[in-house]
């Protein structure tokens, strides 16, 4: 079992809520089904799937039972694949997509519901995928996965805490399909009341809409974890061996750390950098802000400038 700490949670606005108190949620108007057409959504991604590896890193399906826990806590989570695939990375857009239109329809007052109705067309373009080929008809296996992997965990969202199984989705009915009978053109999802507490009570972070555009999996994954773990900082560093098991990679860590050099080397990630620091042992993987004179300033005042100096060179010279 891999042992994790959980980040303190954060509100809409992406500011710590303080131990013991409880964020300013206005109420809201439940409906029978909430139609995802919002034109514009900010990305907003759920927290404690920023903080644990809920979703396969995968391109292949992975059929292997995952846990985790939080050292110090009881928080735990497992998770347990269909036959055909865990969820992945990918298929969690599919969730952003839903939960940002439903925050945002919240934050305007609109009447919201766990039931969602969705066209595909508007998922799509809207996360940034292609809407040609096969796109309509891989929705299908995506609702597919998003209902077969089962979590159990007693992760609190919403104020509540339920030890008990359950999928990402409910359920979901094709309501419109392409006229070789594969493709979805339109869908209703219901949300797991685990995964719809957290977007009604706003536990949840901003990340940026370039996310989408991210193609590696693993790029993906540590695009969250610096953005759930910098906030507003300027720079972060992890042990290589620690953020691996965040990421929920399966890889040796040979294997893991010549991934990390090819994403260093890539620097796709929205609003970071990130450096290798073979400096120490276990390695550190370093992630800091592309604002150079904000990250400059910290640098010095902390007295970091020459070691940061020393990282820059040694991830030139790899």
């Amino acid at each position: 079992m891999i042992e994790m700490k959980m980040a303190d949670m954060a509100t809409e606005d992406d500011k710590p809520l303080k131990r013991g108190r409880k964020a300013n949620v206005v109420p809201y108007v439940q409906t029978d089904m909430f139609q995802a057409n919002i034109v514009e959504w900010p990305v907003k991604d759920d927290l404690a799937s920023m903080e644990f590896p809920l979703f396969s890193l995968s391109t292949k399906p992975d059929t292997s039972v995952r846990e985790y826990s939080q050292p110090g806590t009881n928080k735990r989570v497992r998770i347990i694949p269909p036959v055909i695939g865990a969820a992945t990375v990918f298929d969690k857009d599919l969730l952003l997509f839903l939960g940002s239109q439903i925050i945002e329809a919240r934050k305007a007052g609109m009447p919201i519901s766990k039931r969602v109705k969705f066209d595909t067309y508007d998922f799509l373009t809207g996360t940034s995928r292609d809407p040609g080929g096969n796109a309509y008809s891989n929705v299908l296996d995506m609702l597919r996965r998003l209902k077969g992997t089962q979590l159990e965990t007693n992760i609190v969202t919403g104020g509540q805490e339920q030890t008990k199984g359950f999928g990402w989705i409910e359920d979901y009915t094709v309501t419109k399909t392409a006229s070789n009978g594969k493709g979805v053109l339109e869908c209703e999802v219901v949300l797991s009341e685990w995964i719809y507490n957290a977007f009604l009570h706003f536990e949840v972070m901003s990340i940026d809409r370039r996310y989408f555009g991210l193609r590696m999996p693993l790029e993906r994954r540590l695009y969250e974890l610096a953005r759930k773990h910098l906030g507003s900082k300027m720079i972060w560093a992890a042990d290589i061996v620690a953020l691996q098991q965040k990421c929920g990679s399966k890889q040796s860590l040979t294997h893991y750390r010549a991934e990390i050099r090819k994403i260093i080397q890539r620097d796709l990630l929205p609003d970071y950098h990130m450096g290798l620091d073979t400096s120490v042992k276990p390695h550190r993987i370093v992630f800091y802000t592309r604002d150079e004179q904000s990250l400059l300033e910290e640098l010095a005042a902390k007295g970091e400038l020459d070691w940061f100096a020393a990282l820059e060179k040694r991830d030139m010279d790899s």
